[in-house]
């Protein structure tokens, strides 16, 4: 199921790719098939140098954004976002394989409740376990049921969590006028947690919907060790400094925006 021109209830994919064609090509072809909602996918190509825009090519159905050189995760995503008019925004990272009748049930989720502002999903790693099921505590986070055997029944309840993974991240677009898009001084890492915490602190709702599956293959970038630590060391700065000494402020039990 893909949308129409015409389809005005839809899902706007944006794909963030940095060389890594082959994760590409399964997560594209995984979308084609299991999805059962109206969608239009728009991969934003970070600089690649592999193959990869010679095999977006051969997606027709996709709209591509092919950037000269790699301008970070957080800014592509926004150029992704800005791109399209869908009311539902979902991010997803290249490396990731949906499930049949994945995207139903977040867009079922993100409107059960208005205060609903980020929704995540559930999250399988290649070796079968858990690599996503909601953030919960104050910093430093609580990554619920990580590299545990993935079974049906662990957290399988739709919950309001501190925050989700940003390898399938929903959001919605008419809340943009008030949550803004991604901060782009993110380049690699925590993007997607200080959107959820933006998202808290405006009085909206993070929610984790299990009813909603992904094959999420993890640390597949192409970027090298030294690099990344740099990137997530940078990050962890930001953030920290950003939110205040990287902990919830709250006042009356709510979260408030930082100083």
């Amino acid at each position: 199921m893909n949308c129409v021109d015409e389809q005005k209830d839809y899902v706007d994919i944006v794909i963030i790719n940095h060389n890594t064609a082959n994760y590409l090509a399964s997560c594209l072809d995984s979308i084609r098939k299991y999805s059962d909602y109206p969608y239009q996918v728009t991969v934003v190509d970070n600089g690649s140098t592999d193959h990869s825009l010679a095999l977006l090519a051969q997606y027709n159905w996709v709209k591509t954004i092919a950037n000269k050189t790699n301008q970070g995760y957080a800014r592509a995503c926004n150029q992704g976002i800005n791109g399209n008019t869908g009311p539902f925004i979902l991010l997803l990272n290249s490396d990731v394989e949906v499930t049949p009748n994945w995207l139903s049930p977040m867009v079922q989720c993100m409107q059960s409740n208005p205060l609903n502002g980020v929704v995540g999903n559930r999250q399988i790693n290649a070796e079968g376990q858990l690599a996503g099921a909601g953030v919960i505590g104050d910093y430093p986070f609580q990554y619920r049921g990580w590299g545990l055997p993935f079974r049906q029944d662990l957290y399988d309840r739709e919950e309001e969590v501190i925050s989700i993974s940003g390898a399938c991240m929903m959001i919605k677009r008419e809340l943009l006028p008030v949550l803004h898009l991604l901060d782009e001084r993110y380049f690699f890492y925590f993007e997607d947690t200080d959107y959820c915490y933006q998202a808290r602190a405006k009085g909206y709702r993070v929610v984790y919907c299990p009813a909603s599956t992904v094959f999420h293959y993890c640390d597949t970038s192409p970027l090298k060790d030294k690099l990344r630590l740099r990137y997530y060391l940078a990050a962890k700065k930001l953030f920290e400094h950003k939110w205040g000494l990287g902990a919830f402020k709250k006042k009356g039990g709510k979260t408030v925006e930082p100083d």
